[in-house]
């Protein structure tokens, strides 16, 4: 692949990962050079100098500091010196790749997140062909059911092993590269139980680990990682619902469901090249000529935490569930007060969706879906399907019934409605003839205005309409009680937070699986979560987003605070200012895709989920059946530089602003 730009690094650490895999592996490279490097032991500087004269090295990271200024530097130091390198580094504004671990506790974490460098983690396998060709096959064997991956080194003396030396087991050392690989195919898990062979020697460093993970929506897993073996494996075997993929070292093999092959892929994993690629995607990202790095510190939350779940499960011998949000504590911008809040340009929403990296872009695999694949990984766990239908507003009667049908019958699996439609008579018949489990189809409804006062009714009426026993996610339609004999007024004596105080009620009752908000600004978000009636955090913000109307202050501050965000209009209601905008016609022209198929990429690479409605069979099918879609990172960029703002579905109707200029 070719590279535009190039990158000087410094290497911290010039131990076996330092010197063998980082030193050996750039320093005849033309794209990323080591400047430097540095290691607190002067016997091995003494050693790299005599070998590499023309490389600068020093004994001191302050020495080094003071004498170059590298794009970024890559940490290998051993883990209980990471946090106070990264420190020192941000002191001097340099940014770092770093081994792992990724963090030792969660309010290490934190403070990595928190840093005001880029941070991201090695974790180079995300970067090697053959698990990008794993991932990219992963939906010719339809639904997943379980996986089994196993890690094994050949026995080897413990003494003589870089493990034993700084006491890392190995789980910490092996075992978190494939649990990081698990994590990024199939989302974050629920729950864990861990156990390790130590040999009989209470207190020792495991030499064997079994990991047992279960997923939402099912999906089992084992993981198995061990240094005592009779001889070296690296395998992940999936079974899905339509057959089996089996990756064993660097051959792919796709089964169907009675064992026969169909088909089978090698790929070539040099870790030389695998170093460098990543090395120079994390130069592109920090310069910003990518708006995405795989593994930066804040994509890694699901891993850490599911490394956490595990570390208490070995401690304690019980299942650990995952807290999916070890990064979720509310930093004190959002707590509430008299000042504006201001936007900032480091908290633009990432570009989430699966994205290839360019090398590969020419191998991905036509059957790879990346909206109908897409779920979002809710800060309960649960698993939201990324693209919805919506059901607004139905103009004839059976209309909404017809358009669900016809939407389940393609294959959405998320359906969007709303009391305020009064069509969830129609949308529950539809799921009901659909003859599709229960459990297989994600439903949301909202509480209206003149019903805030009475959650649990609402929630009966919805339930009894629907035909259910249960929704999947309930959100507070506005954030705007209104009185139900007047509604332009307001309902007196009652406020929003206690709305939401009887919406955790359903909760624990078990009629509603996960609830939210629609149309809260930041304003009244910060006032939520300020509140000391709130005891749960909203799963979900639903707003309205499309390119005139990106909400990127909204967004951002949602995206810190655990919330995931869900665009209602994200086709701007066949805005014609849009639909006839020269970029987005442009991109149509060049790629063959309607605007509705662009706008509908648009909100999933931002990493929101969309429900875009339509009642048009052959537009229903379009706007899900674009499989192999997805919108470079220039054209995205293009849609996101519309300066234009316009808000379809305004507040001018209700009794309380909702939305402010912040927000935008």
């Amino acid at each position: 692949m070719r590279k535009d730009h190039r990158y000087a690094v410094a290497i911290i650490g010039l131990g076996l990962q330092g010197n063998t895999t980082w030193h050996r592996s750039l320093h005849d490279s033309e794209a990323v050079t080591v400047s430097a490097v540095c290691d607190a032991d002067p016997e091995v500087i003494e050693r790299f100098i005599r070998q590499f004269p023309q490389t600068p090295a020093y004994t001191s990271l302050d020495e080094l500091l003071r004498n170059h200024k590298p794009d970024f530097a890559i940490v290998c130091v051993p883990n209980r010196l990471h946090l106070s390198i990264v420190q020192r580094l941000e002191e001097a504004q340099v940014d770092c790749l770093k081994e792992k671990p990724i963090a030792t506790t969660a309010t290490e974490f934190r403070s990595l997140c928190s840093s005001s460098i880029n941070i991201g983690v090695a974790f180079q396998r995300r970067w090697q062909e053959r698990f990008i060709g794993l991932r990219n096959a992963l939906p010719r064997v339809g639904k997943p059911i379980s996986v089994r991956c196993t890690i094994v080194r050949q026995h080897e003396l413990p003494q003589h092993t870089w493990r034993v030396q700084h006491n890392v087991g190995i789980f910490d050392d092996l075992g978190v590269h494939l649990l990081d690989v698990l994590v990024w195919l199939f989302g974050c898990p629920y729950s864990v139980m861990a156990n390790s062979a130590r040999d009989n020697k209470p207190g020792e460093r495991d030499r064997e680990s079994h990991v047992s993970i279960s997923w939402p929506l099912g999906l089992n897993g084992q993981l198995h990682v061990s240094e005592v073996g009779l001889r070296q494996e690296e395998t992940i075997l999936v079974r899905g619902s339509l057959g089996w993929l089996e990756l064993s070292s660097k051959e792919l093999n796709q089964y169907d469901l009675k064992g026969n092959l169909l088909s089978t892929s090698t790929f070539c994993s040099a870790r030389v090249e695998t170093i460098r690629n990543m090395c120079h995607d994390f130069g592109d990202f920090i310069t910003k000529k990518t708006d995405s790095f795989f593994t930066s510190i804040v994509d890694t939350e699901h891993t850490f935490a599911t490394t956490q779940a595990i570390r208490q499960s070995f401690d304690t011998q019980r299942p650990a569930l995952v807290e999916p949000h070890v990064n979720r504590a509310i930093p004190k911008s959002m707590e509430m007060d008299n000042t504006k809040f201001e936007e900032d340009p480091n908290l633009s929403p990432k570009d989430s969706v699966v994205k290839l990296d360019e090398q590969y872009k020419d191998k991905a695999d036509p059957f790879y879906c990346i909206p109908r694949s897409r779920a979002y990984i809710l800060n309960t766990g649960d698993q939201m399907p990324g693209l919805g239908f919506g059901t607004r507003k139905p103009k004839v009667p059976n209309q909404t019934y017809n358009a669900v049908r016809e939407a389940l019958a393609v294959g959405y699996r998320h359906i969007d409605t709303a009391s305020r439609y009064n069509n969830e008579e129609q949308v529950g018949a539809a799921v009901k003839d659909a003859r599709i489990p229960r459990n297989e189809i994600w439903i949301t409804t909202k509480v209206d205005n003149s019903w805030h006062h009475r959650v649990a009714q609402s929630v009966d009426s919805s339930l009894q309409k629907l035909g259910m026993e249960y929704v999947d996610l309930l959100l507070m339609h506005w954030p705007t009680p209104t009185d139900p004999n007047d509604t332009t007024k307001l309902l007196k004596d009652w406020d929003f937070t206690m709305t939401w105080q009887n919406m955790q009620q359903e909760v624990l009752k078990g009629r509603v699986r996960n609830i939210g908000v629609s149309n809260f600004g930041i304003r009244n978000i910060q006032k939520l979560l300020s509140s000391p009636l709130c005891t749960i955090v909203p799963a979900v913000n639903q707003i309205e987003l499309h390119p005139l109307c990106p909400s990127n202050g909204l967004v951002a501050f949602c995206e810190r605070a655990g919330i995931h965000c869900t665009a209602y209009s994200p086709l701007a209601s066949g805005n014609s200012k849009l639909h006839e905008h020269p970029i987005l016609s442009e991109i149509s022209r060049k790629t063959g895709f309607t605007s509705q198929q662009i706008l509908i990429l648009w909100g999933l690479q931002r990493g929101t989920s969309v429900i875009p409605k339509s009642t048009t069979g052959e537009r229903i099918v379009a706007n899900f059946n674009i499989s192999s879609a997805r919108l470079t990172a220039q054209d995205h960029f293009m849609l996101s530089s519309i300066d234009e703002r316009r808000r379809i579905y305004q507040d001018s109707w209700l009794p309380s602003q909702v939305f402010w200029e912040e927000d935008q």
